[in-house]
Protein backbone atom coordinates (compact mmCIF):
# COMPACT_ATOMS: atom_id res chain seq x y z
CA UNK A 1 0.00 0.00 0.00
CA UNK A 2 1.41 3.36 -1.08
CA UNK A 3 0.05 6.88 -0.83
CA UNK A 4 1.06 10.38 -1.88
CA UNK A 5 2.12 12.50 1.09
CA UNK A 6 -0.35 15.23 0.15
CA UNK A 7 -3.21 12.69 -0.02
CA UNK A 8 -2.23 11.23 3.35
CA UNK A 9 -2.23 14.64 5.04
CA UNK A 10 -5.57 15.59 3.43
CA UNK A 11 -7.21 12.34 4.54
CA UNK A 12 -5.99 12.67 8.12
CA UNK A 13 -6.83 16.37 8.43
CA UNK A 14 -10.32 15.74 7.00
CA UNK A 15 -10.97 12.68 9.19
CA UNK A 16 -11.12 10.38 6.15
CA UNK A 17 -9.76 7.39 8.01
CA UNK A 18 -11.39 4.73 10.11
CA UNK A 19 -11.10 4.56 13.87
CA UNK A 20 -12.07 1.57 15.98
CA UNK A 21 -12.01 1.89 19.77
CA UNK A 22 -12.14 -1.32 21.75
CA UNK A 23 -13.29 -1.92 25.30
CA UNK A 24 -10.92 -1.30 28.23
CA UNK A 25 -9.31 -4.44 29.61
CA UNK A 26 -7.28 -5.04 32.74
CA UNK A 27 -3.94 -6.72 32.15
CA UNK A 28 -1.04 -7.86 34.30
CA UNK A 29 2.46 -6.44 33.82
CA UNK A 30 2.75 -8.23 30.47
CA UNK A 31 0.40 -9.00 27.62
CA UNK A 32 0.11 -12.10 25.53
CA UNK A 33 -1.13 -12.33 21.99
CA UNK A 34 -4.53 -13.56 23.26
CA UNK A 35 -4.97 -10.24 25.16
CA UNK A 36 -4.55 -8.37 21.87
CA UNK A 37 -6.36 -10.67 19.44
CA UNK A 38 -9.27 -8.28 18.87
CA UNK A 39 -6.91 -5.32 18.38
CA UNK A 40 -4.93 -7.23 15.75
CA UNK A 41 -8.02 -8.61 14.03
CA UNK A 42 -9.66 -5.17 13.73
CA UNK A 43 -6.44 -3.60 12.46
CA UNK A 44 -5.85 -6.32 9.88
CA UNK A 45 -9.43 -5.88 8.60
CA UNK A 46 -8.81 -2.14 8.09
CA UNK A 47 -5.57 -2.82 6.23
CA UNK A 48 -7.20 -5.43 4.01
CA UNK A 49 -9.73 -2.75 2.98
CA UNK A 50 -6.77 -0.66 1.76
CA UNK A 51 -7.81 2.20 4.01
CA UNK A 52 -5.99 4.38 6.51
CA UNK A 53 -7.01 3.66 10.03
CA UNK A 54 -6.34 3.30 13.69
CA UNK A 55 -7.45 0.81 16.27
CA UNK A 56 -7.25 1.81 19.93
CA UNK A 57 -7.53 -0.25 23.06
CA UNK A 58 -7.12 0.98 26.59
CA UNK A 59 -5.76 -1.20 29.34
CA UNK A 60 -5.31 -0.90 33.06
CA UNK A 61 -1.81 -2.02 33.98
CA UNK A 62 -0.90 -1.85 37.66
CA UNK A 63 -3.89 0.47 38.05
CA UNK A 64 -2.57 2.92 35.45
CA UNK A 65 -4.48 3.62 32.23
CA UNK A 66 -2.53 2.73 29.10
CA UNK A 67 -3.75 3.45 25.58
CA UNK A 68 -2.36 1.17 22.88
CA UNK A 69 -3.04 2.18 19.28
CA UNK A 70 -2.12 0.71 15.94
CA UNK A 71 -2.11 3.24 13.10
CA UNK A 72 -1.30 3.10 9.42
CA UNK A 73 0.85 6.10 8.56
CA UNK A 74 3.80 7.24 6.50
CA UNK A 75 6.18 8.23 9.29
CA UNK A 76 6.42 7.45 12.99
CA UNK A 77 4.08 10.24 14.02
CA UNK A 78 0.55 9.75 15.32
CA UNK A 79 -2.37 11.00 13.24
CA UNK A 80 -2.68 13.87 15.74
CA UNK A 81 0.65 15.22 14.45
CA UNK A 82 -0.03 14.78 10.72
CA UNK A 83 0.54 18.49 10.14
CA UNK A 84 4.28 17.89 10.69
CA UNK A 85 4.59 15.22 7.98
CA UNK A 86 5.50 17.71 5.28
CA UNK A 87 8.65 18.57 7.26
CA UNK A 88 9.99 15.14 6.24
CA UNK A 89 8.57 14.56 2.73
CA UNK A 90 7.76 16.40 -0.46
CA UNK A 91 3.97 16.70 -0.92
CA UNK A 92 3.95 14.89 -4.30
CA UNK A 93 6.19 12.08 -3.07
CA UNK A 94 4.61 8.64 -2.94
CA UNK A 95 5.64 6.47 -0.02
CA UNK A 96 4.79 3.14 1.54
CA UNK A 97 2.23 3.10 4.34
CA UNK A 98 3.74 1.79 7.58
CA UNK A 99 2.45 0.30 10.82
CA UNK A 100 2.87 2.41 13.95
CA UNK A 101 2.48 1.19 17.51
CA UNK A 102 1.58 4.04 19.85
CA UNK A 103 1.62 3.58 23.61
CA UNK A 104 0.30 6.40 25.77
CA UNK A 105 0.61 6.33 29.55
CA UNK A 106 1.72 8.81 32.17
CA UNK A 107 4.72 6.77 33.29
CA UNK A 108 5.84 5.25 29.97
CA UNK A 109 8.36 8.11 29.57
CA UNK A 110 8.65 11.85 30.22
CA UNK A 111 6.28 12.75 27.35
CA UNK A 112 3.75 10.03 28.12
CA UNK A 113 3.91 8.90 24.48
CA UNK A 114 5.97 6.22 22.76
CA UNK A 115 5.73 5.46 19.04
CA UNK A 116 7.51 2.70 17.15
CA UNK A 117 7.21 1.54 13.54
CA UNK A 118 6.82 -2.13 12.64
CA UNK A 119 7.30 -2.33 8.87
CA UNK A 120 4.98 -1.64 5.99
CA UNK A 121 1.35 -2.57 5.49
CA UNK A 122 2.53 -4.98 2.77
CA UNK A 123 4.84 -6.68 5.30
CA UNK A 124 2.01 -6.92 7.81
CA UNK A 125 -0.46 -8.41 5.36
CA UNK A 126 2.15 -10.92 4.12
CA UNK A 127 3.06 -12.18 7.62
CA UNK A 128 0.55 -10.89 10.18
CA UNK A 129 1.39 -13.54 12.80
CA UNK A 130 5.08 -12.60 12.73
CA UNK A 131 4.39 -8.86 12.96
CA UNK A 132 1.81 -9.41 15.72
CA UNK A 133 4.45 -11.25 17.78
CA UNK A 134 6.81 -8.30 17.27
CA UNK A 135 4.04 -5.91 18.32
CA UNK A 136 3.39 -7.95 21.49
CA UNK A 137 7.11 -7.73 22.32
CA UNK A 138 7.05 -3.96 21.66
CA UNK A 139 4.03 -3.46 23.90
CA UNK A 140 5.61 -5.54 26.66
CA UNK A 141 8.80 -3.48 26.48
CA UNK A 142 6.76 -0.34 27.06
CA UNK A 143 4.75 -1.92 29.88
CA UNK A 144 8.00 -2.97 31.58
CA UNK A 145 9.25 0.62 31.33
CA UNK A 146 5.97 1.91 32.70
CA UNK A 147 6.14 -0.40 35.75
CA UNK A 148 9.83 0.42 36.29
CA UNK A 149 9.26 4.19 36.00
CA UNK A 150 6.24 4.05 38.30
CA UNK A 151 8.27 2.12 40.92
CA UNK A 152 11.11 4.64 40.66
CA UNK A 153 8.66 7.51 41.19
CA UNK A 154 7.21 5.76 44.24
CA UNK A 155 10.69 5.35 45.73
CA UNK A 156 11.49 9.01 45.06
CA UNK A 157 8.22 10.09 46.69
CA UNK A 158 8.91 7.88 49.73
CA UNK A 159 12.43 9.23 50.20
CA UNK A 160 11.15 12.81 50.06
CA UNK A 161 8.74 12.18 52.94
Amino acid sequence: MKIKVEDFVDKIENDQFQTVTLQTTEIPKRVEIRNLQQLFQQFQELLEQNTLGQVKQSFLCEGEPVMVSLESGIINLPFANSNKVDNFFENQEETAVIINLIVEAEDVNASGLRIDSFGTVADYLATPEKVNQELVAGINTQLELLVKNKAAQSKTAESEE
